[in-house]
């Protein structure tokens, strides 16, 4: 069985940085990183509709990297729908 350790990792908190903008932002910033990354992002629920569905739209093509996105939430109801469903069926 083989490992592999995170080589990367980016925190980003919606707290504060929410908008689409700020998505775009955080992917361009993944795009760029070295394989085998980690995203954690906080306050996930915090994110506009918008800059959700430029999330969901970067997870829906696969990038070719190895990179892990790890949503942290403390109100699932206010995640976006369709990411929510994507995971379940991704998982």
């Amino acid at each position: 069985m083989q490992s592999i350790l995170c080589q990367e990792l980016i925190e980003f908190d919606a707290l504060s940085r929410y908008h689409a903008e700020d998505i775009q932002r955080l992917l361009a910033e993944v795009e760029v990183a070295t394989q085998y990354t980690v995203v954690v992002l906080k306050n996930a629920h915090y994110l506009t509709t918008k800059a959700f569905g430029i999330l969901y739209e970067y997870l829906q093509k696969q990038p070719s990297k190895d990179v892990v996105f790890i949503l942290v939430s403390s109100d699932r109801s206010r995640i976006f729908p369709p990411l929510l469903e994507y995971v379940k069926l991704a998982g």
